[in-house]
């Protein structure tokens, strides 16, 4: 099997547990919480903010092992221990920051989109985009370590 067939086997399973988990596996106290509003809100507290963030990003990277297990036991996918590691660990840090949402208005306000990113529809739009090229990395780790 080679590397670019294994890449995308395991980018494939990143994508569908992505989006299977960010949106079916999430509560809406989970959603509303974990990315703390600015301090003059009245929102979730810090520490309320940080164990939502905590529980939908172990929730999310439980179903992103478990599919990327079964897909690699069904089709034999030589990816290793240490790449998974790799793989997940990355996923696991890079979504909890995209997830805290201030790194998602100022990438926005940055690139010159800081109308958009006054649209929650942008703010959505970037933060999944953002999360997709980050499962790219992700795949590329499990596939090459």
């Amino acid at each position: 099997m080679t590397s670019a067939t294994v890449f995308a086997a395991v980018f494939a399973v990143l994508f569908a547990s992505h989006v299977w988990a960010d949106h079916c596996w999430q509560t809406d106290s989970w959603a509303a919480a974990k990315g703390r509003p600015e301090p003059e809100d009245n929102g979730p507290t810090a520490a309320e903010s940080w164990r939502a963030l905590l529980a939908h990003v172990t929730v999310y990277h439980l179903v992103m092992a478990v599919m990327l297990a079964v897909t690699a036991a069904l089709l034999d996918l030589p990816i290793s221990w240490a790449g998974v590691a790799a793989g997940i660990g990355f996923s696991a840090v890079s979504h909890g920051f995209w997830d805290r949402r201030w790194p998602v208005k100022a990438w926005m306000v940055l690139t010159g989109s800081s109308e958009f990113a006054k649209n929650p529809q942008g703010r959505y739009s970037v933060d999944q985009a953002q999360h997709v090229f980050c499962l790219w990395v992700s795949a590329l780790l499990i596939t090459l370590v």
